[in-house]
């Protein structure tokens, strides 16, 4: 384990490879202009805002997953998430899409009946294999949960 609070930054070269892409698509739907000037201008305006978001990562804070003895701080797009160890039962992977992910199963007993969704997603692995991650975050769990 390393010491605390250990903070990890998301990969740089999936943003740059997905900011690539966007470009490809906006030069794209400008040249789709002269041809239909609708799709063109849906291309853009989406491609358009993908690439700010993408380029939003590299702003130094923006983006982050900080974990220490209270549970897990996640960043994303400078919005935070707090989830305390307790409200966890377990950090796992799961494909969504193209793209291996680490999810987490809330704790019924704290969640409530109500609620329809009792799971949760990382929207990063954050550098590392997912399973790595899950097997981090599965282990300081289990050293930090009181009610483990």
């Amino acid at each position: 384990m390393q010491n605390l609070p250990l903070i990890l930054k998301p990969g740089k070269i999936k943003s740059i490879l997905l900011m690539v892409i966007s470009i490809g698509f906006v030069i794209l739907g400008i040249s789709l202009l002269d041809k239909n000037l609708l799709i063109a201008i849906l291309n853009i305006v989406f491609f358009g805002l993908c690439f700010v978001v993408f380029l939003i990562n590299f702003i130094p804070g923006s983006s982050y997953l900080k974990i220490d003895e209270n549970g897990i701080e996640m960043k994303n797009l400078f919005r935070i998430t707090f989830i305390p160890w307790e409200a966890v039962s377990t950090f796992k992977t799961k494909w969504i899409v193209f793209n291996k992910l680490v999810v987490f199963d809330l704790n019924k007993t704290l969640v409530g009946h109500k609620m329809k969704l009792r799971q949760g997603g990382f929207p990063d692995t954050y550098g590392m294999p997912a399973a790595r991650l899950a097997d981090l975050l599965n282990e300081y769990k289990a050293k930090f949960d009181l009610k483990a």
